[in-house]
């Protein structure tokens, strides 16, 4: 997958992405990255990339190091990241 196909959807740290999605925060109240921001990021292990697409096209390409989390079980899989220091990414593409 070419990065700069790479649509990003948010910057998350943990807490925050699921405390304002559950309190109604708004697409305008998620912090954004910078593309470069999200590579050195990625390359320190300072950010996870999240890959919220069907495992389907998952298989067919994406950005590497990055794990498969369906949008329709993000809520599901919320648990696992609360508390982590690390920087999510979400993305589509």
């Amino acid at each position: 997958m070419k990065t700069r196909s790479v649509l990003l959807l948010a910057l998350l740290a943990v807490q925050p992405v699921w405390a304002a999605a559950g309190q109604g925060g708004t697409e305008a109240s998620v912090p954004r990255i910078s593309l470069a921001d999200f590579k050195k990021g990625l390359a320190s292990g300072e950010v996870i990339a999240i890959d919220v697409r069907d495992a389907e096209s998952f298989a067919a390409g994406h950005i590497p190091g990055s794990i498969l989390v369906p949008l329709a079980d993000i809520e599901k899989k919320a648990a696992g990241f609360k508390g982590s220091k690390k920087i999510l990414v979400a993305y589509c593409a």
